[in-house]
């Protein structure tokens, strides 16, 4: 079964934390992922938040972001629309801790049918309760 890649387990996988070994294995040893648009944006976006509260230059920045690209140009991609956003607006409503992003992770893979991949617990969670099967690598 496809698992779907969120941005914790991206952001892992290319940079340096406590999770990056085990991110990285998994990426490696799963061939059937996807990652969405909106994963990849967000891996933008989370690296902006790390480059500012490290001391991650420009220059590594611009590499991870290049490594990240020509990995991500070969993974299959999972598509979003409309109705993923409704849903993402009704988990929040619905009383799922989660941020936005995170809940619209949460719609594509319900709308899909994906396995999730996180580190994130709120995530993790919030996909059980909806019956989606959460990987943590």
């Amino acid at each position: 079964m496809t698992v779907y890649l969120d941005t914790s387990v991206l952001v892992s996988a290319f940079v340096e934390d406590d999770h990056s070994d085990r991110a990285a294995a998994f990426l490696v040893s799963n061939v059937d992922v996807v990652i969405s648009r909106w994963a990849r944006a967000e891996f933008s976006s989370a690296l902006a938040l790390r480059s500012r509260a490290s001391n991650l230059s420009d220059q590594d920045r611009r590499a991870i972001e290049m490594t990240f690209d020509d990995w991500a140009e070969l993974q299959a991609g999972c598509p979003m629309d409309e109705a993923d956003v409704s849903r993402c607006r009704r988990l929040i409503r619905d009383g799922a801790r989660l941020r936005t992003p995170d809940a619209l992770h949460l719609a594509m893979v319900l709308r899909h049918g994906h396995r999730l991949a996180t580190f994130d617990r709120d995530l993790a969670l919030a996909a059980e309760v909806q019956g989606v099967e959460v990987v943590v690598p």
